[in-house]
């Protein structure tokens, strides 16, 4: 009896299983009523129209370019263009922007995506060409910009004046906050600076200027300071001369100056505190040694580290060319530090500008001379 009970319950059991299994079978087979969702949850194919995208285009610095302050993240400065645009939609809309100065730049393209009710300021700096370091002169050009809708093809087009200032021009900024870019004017590889040094080494005791590496039985300081006097006799045989600023054109005459690269000094032998400073410094550092300019109220002047990194400084003032001498220079730049306070004293140190990328301008390729001429 027993055993017919077991398989009467285990017969039982396996209709059941056998049961259920055909009817969740057949419930999982049976497709699932899709449900009745509101008509606002489906995204509308309609492009956002051109009326709910606003462009506004402005130019800070009032359109005013400084070549020499593009790329080198100065303190004080600002893109050529701001261009920005408001999407009042409820939906994103992609944007391809250009932008480019006719003649002096390349052209700028970005893809920008400006979501639902958000307004976008975008940089715009295109890359200037190499003859925007070639110019000499304070020039008017164009500036284009477009913004082209990806999905309408509507586009927004605006030209703008701009100005193109000289290579040469430095804009110290507010309270000479870009100073650290006159180590672009230190131009160690320039031709012209490695005629300096040539003529310094033929004045130089012995013939060679070693720059930081030691010779015998001569401490480093003696060494820096006799190669510091050959540098400036041989600037003193280009009889340099001193002439004032040059004057700069545009909106911020008080703020700009005009700075003579030094084949510009050497070449017309006459330079101011600045140019002169900067010619002096471009030697040192050809030599491998670290120069500093020092600026006070009125007033510029070099210096180079008696050793490297080292807290000494021997400063020169080479205002006293033509006729002055090495230790007149010395004494004169001593003076000037001793006289201005402190807090008015801001030394730019042209190695450590370089470990900012503050590298020197690029100046244009002299022709190749031929052999025969």
């Amino acid at each position: 009896m027993l055993a017919t009970l077991f398989f009467m319950t285990t017969v039982a059991l396996s209709v059941a299983l056998v049961l259920s299994w055909k009817f969740f079978y057949k419930l999982a087979l049976r497709p699932l009523p899709e449900p009745d969702l509101p008509s606002y949850a489906h995204p509308s194919d309609e492009p956002v129209s051109p009326l709910q995208v606003h462009y506004q285009l402005d130019l800070p610095g009032r359109g005013e370019i400084f070549p020499a302050l593009s790329g080198s993240q100065a303190a004080d400065y600002w893109p050529v263009a701001v261009l920005s645009i408001s999407n009042t939609a409820a939906r994103p809309v992609l944007q391809v922007i250009s932008a480019q100065v006719h003649g002096w730049t390349t052209e700028l393209r970005q893809t920008v995506v400006i979501g639902p009710h958000e307004t976008r300021s975008l940089r715009l700096e295109p890359e200037l060409l190499p003859q925007a370091f070639a110019n000499s002169e304070f020039r008017r050009a164009t500036l284009a910009v477009e913004a082209q809708d990806a999905t309408t093809g509507y586009v927004f087009a605006q030209q703008r004046p701009v100005f193109l200032h000289s290579a040469s021009d430095l804009f110290w900024g507010n309270k000479f906050a870009n100073a650290q870019l006159l180590a672009r004017w230190v131009t160690p590889h320039d031709e012209a600076v490695l005629q300096l040094v040539s003529r310094a080494e033929r004045l130089m005791p012995g013939g060679r200027l070693r720059g930081y590496n030691p010779v015998p039985r001569i401490p480093m300081e003696a060494q820096v300071r006799e190669q510091a006097a050959a540098v400036f006799a041989a600037m003193k045989e280009s009889r340099i001369s001193y002439v004032s600023s040059i004057y700069t054109f545009g909106n911020f005459p008080g703020e700009t100056e005009r700075i003579r690269l030094p084949r510009e000094t050497l070449h017309l032998s006459n330079a101011n505190c600045i140019d002169v400073s900067v010619a002096f410094a471009s030697a040192m550092e050809n030599l491998g040694m670290q120069p500093v300019i020092v600026i006070v109220p009125g007033h510029a002047f070099t210096g180079v580290r008696l050793a490297p990194d080292s807290q000494n400084i021997l400063y020169v003032d080479l205002t006293v060319l033509p006729k002055g001498s090495f230790n007149q220079a010395i004494s004169r730049a001593e003076a000037w530090m001793k006289k201005t306070p402190a807090a008015e004293v801001l030394t730019v140190d042209v190695g450590a500008a370089r470990s900012l990328g503050i590298y020197p301008l690029p100046t244009p390729q002299q022709p190749a001379t031929s052999a025969t001429s």
